[in-house]
C-alpha cells in the first residue's frame, strides 16, 4: 500500500462483558482513497469492530490510529471532531424530523461549517434527497433513508466513514443503488471501511477486503482477488 494509512487496528481485543471477547486481535488498516469492505459469518466480530473504532466499544487490548493518532479509549464525540464519520445499521436517522433537519444535526457537533453550502453539495451528491428535503424521513423509504443518514454523517466532511451493513434491509432494487452511493462518495474523496453481509457485491465495489471468524482475522486481499479465491468462496460467500 503506497499510500497513507488513515485508519488502522492492531491486534485489537474487545468486548461487552469482562468475561468475553469478541474480537480477538484484529488487525484492519484503510489507506487514503480506498474502499475497504470487512466480511465474515454472523457472530464473527464485525460491527463490534466498527463501534470499538468509533469508541462505542471500550478496547481491552491493542490499538486504534486515526491519521497517526491514538484514539483507543476517546468518546465517540472526540473521533467525530478528528474526522471520522459513523452510520450505524439501525437507529441512524431521526424520523420525526426532516431531511434538512437531521443534516444540520449532524453539523451541530462541528462549529465553523458552512451548513448551507455543504447541504448543497451533499444534495448534489444525493439528488434524490435535494428533491425530498423538506420531507419527513419517517415517511420516506429505507433506501432513502440510509441516504439520509450517510448525509448527516457526511455533513462535517470526516474523511474517514465507517458503514455497518448499509444494505440491511432494503429491497433488492434498492441495494445496487446503495452501493453506487458508496462507490460515489469515495470517488467525492472519502475513505470507507464498511462492513457488509452482501459480501460478493461489497468486495466487487472494494479495493481491497478483509475476512473476520470468530473475532480474528482469516483472509484478506484486493477485492476482486478474494472473489476469485475458491477457498474463501466455499467458505464464506456461499
Amino acid at each position: 500500500m503506497s499510500a497513507a494509512v488513515v485508519l488502522a487496528t492492531d491486534r485489537l481485543v474487545a468486548g461487552y462483558s469482562a468475561e468475553v471477547d469478541i474480537l480477538n486481535g484484529v488487525s484492519i488498516a484503510l489507506t487514503a482513497g480506498e474502499v475497504v469492505c470487512v466480511i465474515g459469518p454472523n457472530g464473527a466480530g464485525k460491527s463490534t469492530l466498527m463501534k470499538a473504532v468509533f469508541g462505542l466499544v471500550r478496547p481491552k487490548a491493542g490499538q486504534i490510529v486515526l491519521n497517526g493518532r491514538a484514539i483507543s479509549g476517546l468518546r465517540p464525540s472526540a473521533i467525530a471532531r478528528l474526522g471520522m464519520g459513523y452510520v450505524p445499521q439501525r437507529d441512524n436517522v431521526f424520523q420525526s424530523m426532516t431531511v434538512t433537519e437531521n443534516l444540520e444535526l449532524g453539523a451541530l457537533p462541528h462549529p465553523g461549517i458552512a451548513v448551507r453550502s455543504r447541504m448543497g453539495e451533499l444534495f448534489d451528491l444525493f439528488p434524490r434527497l435535494a428533491a425530498r428535503r423538506r420531507q419527513v424521513v419517517g415517511t420516506m423509504s429505507g433506501g432513502e433513508r440510509q441516504m439520509v443518514a450517510m448525509a448527516r454523517a457526511l455533513m462535517p466532511r470526516p474523511e474517514v466513514l465507517l458503514l455497518d451493513e448499509p444494505s440491511a434491509g432494503l429491497a433488492p432494487l434498492l441495494v445496487e443503488a446503495m452501493f453506487d452511493q458508496v462507490a460515489a462518495i469515495n470517488r467525492a474523496g472519502v475513505s470507507i471501511l464498511m462492513v457488509e453481509q452482501n459480501a460478493r457485491r461489497a468486495l466487487e465495489i472494494s479495493h481491497r477486503g478483509y475476512v473476520l471468524d470468530l473475532g480474528r482475522n482469516r483472509f484478506e486481499g484486493e477485492g476482486r482477488a478474494l472473489l476469485q479465491d475458491a477457498r474463501l468462496a466455499e467458505l464464506y460467500l456461499g
